[in-house]
């Protein structure tokens, strides 16, 4: 799965769970500045990534996150895990 890709699913999940219709389409986009979320908000984009790219997040996420680009990032490294572990 490539950064595109999950960058992606993310901004669909954004729009199509959390009802976000913002135009920032910079992979730097704050969720809480540029998206207006709240802290529950973020928890629950936290728990529809789980469900959507069937992966597990660790506890307590929600406080270290603050841009798209660092969940593209953690979402990748986890998919890369399972890969090697397929492997």
């Amino acid at each position: 799965m490539t950064h595109p890709e999950i960058y992606h699913g993310i901004r669909t999940l954004l729009k199509d769970k959390l009802r976000v219709d913002r135009n920032s389409q910079s992979d730097t986009a704050n969720f809480f500045d540029d998206f207006g979320l709240v802290q529950w908000e973020l928890n629950l984009l936290l728990y529809n990534v789980e469900d959507h790219f069937n992966i597990r997040l660790k506890t307590g996420l929600e406080d270290e996150l603050d841009t798209i680009n660092q969940l593209v990032a953690l979402i990748y490294k986890e998919k890369s895990k399972e890969l090697e572990v397929a492997a």
